[in-house]
């Protein structure tokens, strides 16, 4: 991963093929669990899912789910009142800003065995920066939620276990291209 400002303002994201394939593939995943989400809950009102107010009584049973989604109030009726009128506007911007980035990312396929895998590159623009951060951190969200990840000592614990390794390494990996972007970022 390289990333240079542009004469624009913006900046320009540069990824080896494995590297913005392996996100394409994060983010495809992230999308496809919000969608799950949105297919079971959420108000049918048209005026409703017109102004995206509607939501689910409880946070999801999916761990990954409820960290996207975490309860807005300690008290359940609170919550769950909250849940109600702010999920789907949540949930709509989270899936629109990983669209975003997907498509910003342009992979349709991976290349045949006998072509040469050229480097991806994104120019990520001002105003497309907040998409590409909250997207990266919602990958970071599921993924510490998936593996169990939720204070300082669990990092070491899962560093150390062969089957976690792997994904904590792309976790820390994600954590990287957000720090690059928001220190290069236009008035960082």
């Amino acid at each position: 991963m390289r990333l240079m400002p542009l004469p624009s303002g913006g900046l320009r994201l540069r990824l080896d093929f494995d590297e913005a394939h392996l996100l394409d593939q994060l983010v495809g995943q992230l999308i496809e669990l919000l969608r799950s989400h949105s297919g079971t809950a959420l108000d049918p009102d048209p005026l409703f899912a017109s102004l995206e107010i509607g939501g689910s009584d409880a946070p999801p049973d999916d761990p990954a789910l409820a960290r996207l989604f975490p309860d807005a109030y300690e008290g359940t009726q609170e919550s769950s009142q909250f849940r109600r009128v702010t999920e789907q506007g949540l949930l709509n911007r989270k899936l629109q800003d990983a669209l975003d980035v997907s498509g910003a990312l342009g992979l349709g396929s991976i290349p045949g065995p006998d072509a040469e895998p050229s480097p991806v590159e994104v120019e990520v623009t001002e105003a497309s920066l907040p998409a590409w951060v909250r997207t990266l951190t919602s990958l970071r969200l599921a993924i510490a939620a998936r593996l169990g990840l939720e204070h300082e000592p669990d990092h070491a614990r899962l560093s150390a276990d062969e089957e976690t390794r792997g994904t904590l390494l792309v976790y820390d990996w994600l954590a990287a291209i957000i720090d690059s972007l928001l220190r290069m970022a236009p008035g960082a």
